[in-house]
């Protein structure tokens, strides 16, 4: 495994993570809390999807 497409694996679990935790403190505390770790988690996958196109140019 490249390490472009082990990089874009690992921003895509820490963004799932980021999406449960949302909403778990979404649904308990609400909207503002859960808010800010779905705005992250777009971050993590655009990174996803930048290293799985970086890995996928080299190949």
């Amino acid at each position: 495994m490249s390490v472009n497409r082990r990089a874009a694996t690992s921003f895509v679990l820490v963004a799932v993570l980021n999406v449960v935790i949302g909403l778990v403190f979404t649904i308990t505390e609400g909207r503002a809390f859960g808010a800010p770790l779905f705005w992250l988690s777009t971050g993590f996958f655009a990174g996803a999807w930048y290293f799985e196109r970086k890995s996928a140019a080299r190949d």
